[in-house]
Parts: structure tokens; sequence; C-alpha cells
């Protein structure tokens, strides 16, 4: 059997139920744009809505998410099992991948061979999303592209995170943190390359900014214009280092 997309599953199941997308909509308390978007493969149900929508279909989310049949009883323990080992909270947002019948959740995505690791998440908010009142706490299972204008959350992944835009929280990230402007801290254990970073910057490896408000700490190198708190690293490049500046090699400020 052809493997099938959620989409085309959830487009399946609804005709096969005879019901419209405005129905299925209200079942899921959504707008019928999101399932219109939902069946184009324009987006994805939340994570949070499989279980209602393989509940109400009368099928196993593992069916839902592939098309293939298992033995019923078992098929959703076993996608869900390594997700309610991570002490999953009920104010955040998950964002997953799904691999050879199996979630990945922070232990088996760390355990994947290097070429699955590169593969990225990308993540789109429609406007609706950007209209919440509420800080989105979001934790992303391996690397993160996040394609929003200015985004209100507090973003962690387990690899790299790249964005546009502007995130108006805090990011931390388990590889390297590529973006324009944060208006929180960043925590990376790689690289950080930033624009403006308006809190902190914790780094494993080197920091390369334009402007950071906040301290920043670099495992190796730091070079920016701007750091208007304290410094330390290897190697520190800077122009203006308003506090301290402790490095274990050198320190060298560019205008001088």
């Amino acid at each position: 059997m052809r493997e099938l997309k959620i989409s085309e599953m959830i487009r399946e199941l609804r005709t096969d139920k005879g019901i419209s997308q405005e129905t299925l909509a209200d079942v899921c308390d959504v707008s019928m744009q999101a399932v219109s978007k939902w069946e184009n493969g324009q987006s994805c149900p939340d994570i949070t809505f499989l279980p209602l929508l393989a509940e109400y279909f009368g099928v196993s989310t593992d069916y839902l998410l592939t098309g293939r049949n298992h033995a019923a009883g078992n098929a959703d323990d076993t996608i869900l099992s390594g997700m309610s080992q991570q002490e999953l909270k009920d104010d955040v947002l998950y964002i997953v991948q799904y691999r050879n019948g199996k979630i990945l959740d922070k232990k088996l995505w760390n355990t994947e061979p290097p070429e699955n690791k590169d593969t990225a998440i990308a993540i789109r908010f429609d406007h609706e999303a950007l209209q919440t009142d509420n800080t989105l706490q979001i934790e992303v299972w391996g690397n993160a592209n996040i394609e929003a204008p200015d985004m209100d959350m507090n973003l962690s992944a387990g690899g790299h995170v790249n964005c546009s835009g502007t995130i108006q929280g805090n990011v931390s990230a388990g590889a390297g943190v590529n973006c324009g402007t944060i208006e929180g801290d960043v925590a990376a254990g790689a690289s950080v390359n930033c624009d403006v970073v308006e809190g902190a910057v914790s780094a494993g490896n080197s920091v390369n900014c334009d402007t950071v408000e906040g301290n920043v700490s670099a495992g190796y190198s730091v070079s920016c214009n701007t750091i208007e708190g304290d410094a330390s690293a290897g190697t520190i490049s800077c122009e203006t280092i308003e506090g301290s500046a402790k490095a274990s090699s050198h320190i060298e400020y560019k205008n001088s």
C-alpha cells in the first residue's frame, strides 16, 4: 500500500464519514480554514489533535499518520510512549518528527544518524496564531526553521534554530542559533549569529552579533560591534564593551 500523507488521510476519512470541513472544524474547535489547510497539505494539525481525530474517525493515530493498519489496542501506545516519558506540559506546543513508524522524542532524535539530523522542521504561523495574547511556549525535537514576521514565543530546540523576523522571547538550542532579532536570552550548544539580542547570550562555540544588550559568554570566540554587558570567551574582538571583558587568549578592540 502506498504510504499516505496525513493531509490525504484526513480528507479521505472525512469524506468516508460524509461530513463537511465545517463539521470537522467544530469537532476540533478550529476554523474551517485550518481544516482546509490540513487537507491541502499547507499545514499539519497540532500533535494534541491526533488522539481526538483518531478517536473521532475510529482509527489509530498510527493509521492517521501513515495509512498503515496495525493491530488495534497498542498502536497509539507505540507511537506516544516516548512522549509520555518526557513529562509533557499542558502549556507547551511540541513540534516533533515522525519517522519510520515512531515519533522522535528528545532521546531518539539525539541518536539519529547525522544525515537525518540535518532535516529541519519548517514552522509557519498563520495570522490567527500571531494574534494570541499569550507567549507561546514551543519545544522542537530537532532543527527548527521559524517563518513568521514577529512572534511572541519562548523557543527550545534540540538542534539548530533559524528564524526570520523577530522572536519576542527566549531561545535555547542544542546546536546553533541564526536569527535577526531576539528580544530575550539566547543559549546555544554551538554558535550564535544574530543581528540584535536584547538579553544575554551563552554559546558553546562562538558569538557573532551586531549588538548584545546583556552579558556574553562563549566557549571559543566573541565578535560583536557592541556588548552592553560583560564578555567572556577564549578570544574577544569588539568595538565597544560597556562591561568587563575576560579572555583566555586575547582581547581586541576593533576601533583601536
